[in-house]
């Protein structure tokens, strides 16, 4: 589709690129401002969109102004559903120390396996973030799942 005098729409979608890439969160790639602040320009910045067609030397054309409309009410719409609160860090969990059953201390020094293998924080444990942790165990649960296949393979499938 071709709109003469494009030139709105195309500020329109750098305005909102720069707000996507500084938005606070895990998608924004740099924090330029406050949450605060960012949700007030998310806001302002569609509202002088949808009031821009209104200056004739930035008018588009019909469709143009269409769909500048439609994107403006839709990111106004994005950011009253957005829940704007500082990113907070992972929780850190506990890593296991040793294998698929993970342990916990008893009373007298002895170790007993925990109820759904879950681990409690204790002094001496490394702790990551969640996410990390998750990560990596998905990855040595793949990694064992391939070296079982290779080795049946290997065995001829016995």
């Amino acid at each position: 589709m071709h709109v003469a005098r494009g030139g709105l729409l195309v500020a329109g979608a750098g305005a909102f690129a720069a707000l996507a890439l500084t938005a606070p969160g895990r998608l924004g790639a740099l924090r330029v401002c406050g949450v605060r602040l960012h949700a007030v320009l998310d806001v302002v910045v569609a509202l002088a969109l949808a009031a821009a067609p209104a200056l004739r030397s930035v008018r588009p054309d019909a469709t143009g102004i269409v769909v500048v409309e439609v994107a403006a009410v839709g990111w106004i719409r994005l950011s009253t559903l957005t829940r704007y609160r500082r990113p907070q860090p992972a929780a850190p969990v506990a890593v296991p120390t040793s294998g698929r059953g993970a342990t916990a201390p008893r009373a007298g020094g002895a170790t007993a396996p925990r109820a759904g293998g879950a681990t409690a924080p204790r002094a001496g444990v490394a702790t990551v973030p969640a996410a990390l942790a998750s990560g990596a165990r998905g990855a040595g649960r793949a990694a064992a799942r391939l070296h079982r296949r290779w080795r049946n393979a290997q065995d001829g499938g016995r």
